[in-house]
């Protein structure tokens, strides 16, 4: 028996460092070649060299590119998050197969190829006498991301005590305060993470803006796709790649401490509030919202 849990721990063990290189070691690979000196990405490496980062920097079109790629997954990532919050709402009101069809409607597009996608919303576009623009690559992508919003969302919302959104009510709250005061404070941690996901996922997403993108104002993948067969791109290709690298990681960070910062800060009002409430009768939670709203 204890030879089988050995084989199965070191098993595991190897899975998971084998997973880890095979996952982090192309990022690697790329963060070595945007400081070397030689525009061929070969071994052995030529010598250390920034000048990549400074000519990409200088290239209009591929700057402007990813601008407008962060441009268009901030702004995604805003409207199904807020949509998300809105979704959830709703489900959490349905009961039966009115919610398993609203949900499965919801979270179709995970299911539906991009590029099946994006030919149906071409031709939605042109059906409605309009013409692909950013706009129609943002609301494409919108449609992509709010199932991901939704999964975060949602268990969040389930978890939380609708006593608290009724007491709220109770003490003269209306409907939106209650959800401006309570809910949203709750959700902030989920929110977060939402956010984040959306972002990466519309930055990400090139079908859609392949072919809802106006001729000229490609984002940041189609850029990358037309410029990898440029050999004298691919050095400041690799450099902004790198950027982007270094970039996620601070991303996740940051959103890691901002989501921990945020638990701690709700730990803390619930403690609070209960501390407030202690001499009174059972207050509940949301009275020292309400009242320090």
């Amino acid at each position: 028996m204890r030879l089988t849990s050995r084989l199965g721990s070191a098993g595991l063990a190897l899975y998971f460092w084998a997973f880890v290189i095979f996952l982090f070691a192309p990022l690697a690979v790329l963060l070595i070649f945007s400081v070397n000196k030689s525009p061929t990405p070969t071994l052995p490496l030529s010598g250390f060299s920034t000048k990549w980062f400074h000519e990409a920097f200088g290239n209009g079109e591929l700057t402007g590119a990813l601008l407008r790629s962060i441009a268009i997954a901030v702004i995604a990532a805003l409207l199904a998050t807020g949509l998300g919050i809105m979704a959830s709402l709703g489900l959490l009101v349905l009961r039966g197969r009115a919610a398993a069809l609203a949900l499965t409607v919801l979270l179709l597009p995970l299911v539906v190829p991009y590029i099946c996608l994006a030919v149906g919303l071409l031709i939605l576009v042109q059906e409605v006498g309009a013409k692909p623009s950013l706009v129609a690559v943002v609301l494409g992508h919108c449609v992509i991301v709010l199932p991901f919003a939704i999964l975060v969302i949602m268990p969040r919302l389930r978890s939380l005590d609708p006593a608290m959104n009724e007491a709220a009510q109770d003490l003269g709250a209306s409907a939106l305060a209650a959800l401006r005061l309570i809910t949203l404070p709750l959700l902030a941690p989920a929110l977060v993470s939402s956010g984040i996901i959306c972002f990466v996922t519309s930055f990400d997403e090139f079908a859609i803006a392949s072919f809802l993108a106006p001729s000229g104002q490609p984002t940041y993948p189609v850029f990358l796709y037309a410029s990898a067969r440029t050999p004298a791109l691919l050095p400041e290709v690799i450099a902004v790649g790198a950027l982007i690298i270094a970039g996620s990681i601070m991303l996740v960070v940051l959103a890691e401490g901002g989501r921990r910062w945020a638990e701690r800060r709700l730990v803390g009002q619930t403690a609070s509030s209960g501390a407030v409430s202690a001499p009174d009768t059972e207050q509940p939670p949301a009275t020292f919202a309400i009242q320090n709203g």
